[in-house]
């Protein structure tokens, strides 16, 4: 592990950058969600327009 922080210490642009990425996915998630009007009806992103979610119900 000690080896892994003098790894990131050393070089820390990649990982910042990769950390970057993942918050600015995130925000662009819920901006995308604001847009098609939350999770009410439509179900955000992923509309569950079928019916069927892949569910193992009855």
């Amino acid at each position: 592990m000690r080896e892994l922080f003098d790894i990131i210490r050393a070089n820390p642009w990649p990982f910042g950058a990769g950390l970057f990425v993942v918050v600015l996915m995130i925000i662009a998630e819920n901006f995308g969600r604001g847009i098609q009007g939350g999770d009410g009806g439509a179900g955000g992103d992923f509309s569950d327009a079928g019916g069927c979610d892949g569910g193992g119900g009855d």
